[in-house]
Parts: C-alpha cells; structure tokens; sequence
C-alpha cells in the first residue's frame, strides 16, 4: 500500500487522538511527562499502536465505508488533525516549560 489515499491520514488521525487522550489522562492522573511514560511503558504502547492500525487497515482494505450520523469520514479527518496539533502542543509545552503540563 502506497503513501497516498486515506489510509495514512486515518490512520495517523487515530493514532494521534489515542495517544493525545491517553497522554493527556496519564499526564493529569500520574504528573508525568509524555517523555516519561514513553520511557516507562513502551511495549504497551506500542503494541496498542499496532492494534489500531491494523484495526484501521481491514476496513480501508475490505473497501467499507460506514457512517454513523455525525461520525464520518470528514469528522474524522478533522478530529485527527486536531489531535495531531495537540499531541504536538502538548509535547512543545512541555519541553518549554521543562516538566509536565499539569
């Protein structure tokens, strides 16, 4: 599968607002950093990771195409793109302040 089509764009939308909620709900409940529990936990992580996107590609390959009322296609394309800023935000802020956000 090529670089091109809605594959990537899904696929590195869902990973980014997976990893901005978790990130975000690790950070508020522990203190610590996105760094940090990176370091700490990366198996996890990545194996959660690779679970979404293999989730994402059966769809995508099998040609599906669902909607659900106000969960579509470009819902989900905007919501990525959000998410992706914010994981960028929130790993930007933390670098500048020099320790978790919260």
């Amino acid at each position: 599968m090529a670089f091109s089509g809605p594959a990537p764009e899904i696929i590195n939308g869902r990973l980014a607002m997976l990893g901005f909620v978790a990130a975000l709900a690790a950070e508020l409940k522990t203190d610590t950093s996105v760094v940090k529990q990176l370091s700490q936990e990366p198996t996890l992580i990545s194996l959660t990771f690779v679970l979404f996107i293999a989730a994402s590609l059966v769809p995508i390959v099998a040609g599906k195409k669902d909607s659900l009322g106000p969960f579509n296609e470009t819902a989900e394309l905007i919501n990525g793109r959000a998410a992706m800023i914010g994981f960028a935000s929130l790993l930007i802020a933390e670098v500048v302040k020099g320790s978790p956000l919260f």
